[in-house]
């Protein structure tokens, strides 16, 4: 139902999303907007909701690129 370029777009988002909350989870510490970082130990629920937003925006993403 979905043209195959926003089906790549979402694609790639989502796994650029993806990528974003599990290198905050392996690393400790989440991009968030204004260029900085937030580190699990200075912000522990800012850094959860962050890293949280970041793994169900990336799957969202990918299942809508599949399944649409």
């Amino acid at each position: 139902m979905c043209n195959p370029g926003i089906r790549i777009l979402l694609f790639v988002a989502g796994c650029a999303l993806l990528w974003f909350g599990f290198s905050g989870l392996s690393s400790g510490q989440v991009y968030v907007k204004g260029g900085r970082f937030i580190h699990r130990d200075e912000s522990p629920i800012n850094y959860w909701l962050n890293v949280g937003t970041y793994l169900i925006a990336g799957t969202s993403g990918v299942g809508c690129s599949l399944f649409l």
